[in-house]
């Protein structure tokens, strides 16, 4: 197998989606499903099932992901480690992060760096839902963890590195507060309360529902008051209820395959060579 043919089928391992495996590798879904049936014919069995409604490894699959991890991620840190002594990497890499269920990936991620580059530091700072993209763009940080989709021509947007599902916040006397589930219909008959900072395409991706009432605020604590009080709802990581738990504050799953993700993110005209080091060392461990 060829080293992206590897590549390919370890990201549909872990992402079970081929659009979303497309994102990731920066490639056509054209190209995914290409390279799976190039692979399938080798091995002359399916590596995956496939419906309309979802993705699923067989047991070849399985056995195959379990043999091939291992052994990729040592050759991509094998790389890494060259790359960086060739290029003699060395110094600080600056790393924002705005919540505390993407600071536990970080952190993992920046321990196997700093392991693996020696001369190397990372040093990572919690970032504002206030200053969306002004760490990037005032050179802050070097990379940043940022809630998805970013849309904006001066960044670049690489490998997600946390997929959540969307709930719904409410206070606990909603009229929601009993459902098992919400619709982005019935979600768009309340006042949503989103933070100011976020651009419209952002908004529009997560609440693709016309006629919809929304409300800026200026942080996610901001929101989370106004909505514990019962003046709106807001959508929400499934982290919120506990890392940002509040009496009187209810979090109910949204209907379908509804998300947030966080991925890095950079500005396209400052890739520091540490920032591509780090880059290269984690590609191996976020797609596995």
């Amino acid at each position: 197998m060829e080293r992206q043919d590897i590549e390919v089928f370890l990201v549909l391992a872990e992402q079970l989606h081929f659009a979303r495996t497309a994102e990731h590798l920066r490639v056509s879904a054209a190209t995914i499903s290409q390279t799976i049936a190039k692979l399938e014919r080798r091995f002359g069995a399916p590596l995956f099932y496939r419906t309309t409604r979802r993705v699923e490894l067989t047991s070849l699959g399985s056995q195959l992901r379990d043999d091939l991890q291992p052994a990729h991620a040592q050759i991509q840190a094998a790389i890494a480690r060259a790359i960086a002594a060739g290029h003699g990497i060395t110094g600080t890499l600056e790393l924002g992060y705005m919540s505390a269920a993407v600071a536990q990936v970080v952190l993992r991620l920046a321990d196997s760096f700093r392991d693996h580059v020696p001369g190397c530091r990372v040093a990572i700072r919690e970032t504002a839902l206030a200053d969306l993209f002004g760490p990037l763009r005032r050179a802050e940080v070097d990379l940043s963890v940022l809630p998805l989709p970013v849309e904006e021509p001066d960044l670049t947007v690489g490998p997600v590195l946390l997929s959540e599902p969307a709930m719904l916040a409410v206070p606990a006397d909603h009229r929601l507060a009993h459902r098992i589930r919400v619709g982005h219909d019935e979600i768009a008959r309340e006042r949503v309360f989103f933070a100011d900072t976020l651009p419209g395409y952002w908004i529009d991706h997560h609440l693709p529902v016309p006629g919809r009432l929304t409300e800026s605020l200026p942080g996610f604590q901001e929101i989370l008051a106004y909505v514990t009080s019962g003046h709106g709802v807001a959508l929400v990581g499934a982290q919120t209820p506990h890392f940002y738990p509040r009496p009187g504050l209810l979090c109910i799953p949204v209907e379908g395959d509804a998300a947030f993700d966080y991925a890095l993110v950079w500005r396209t005209d400052r890739l520091r060579t540490i920032a591509e080091a780090f880059l290269r060392h984690i590609t191996p461990l976020t797609s596995s």
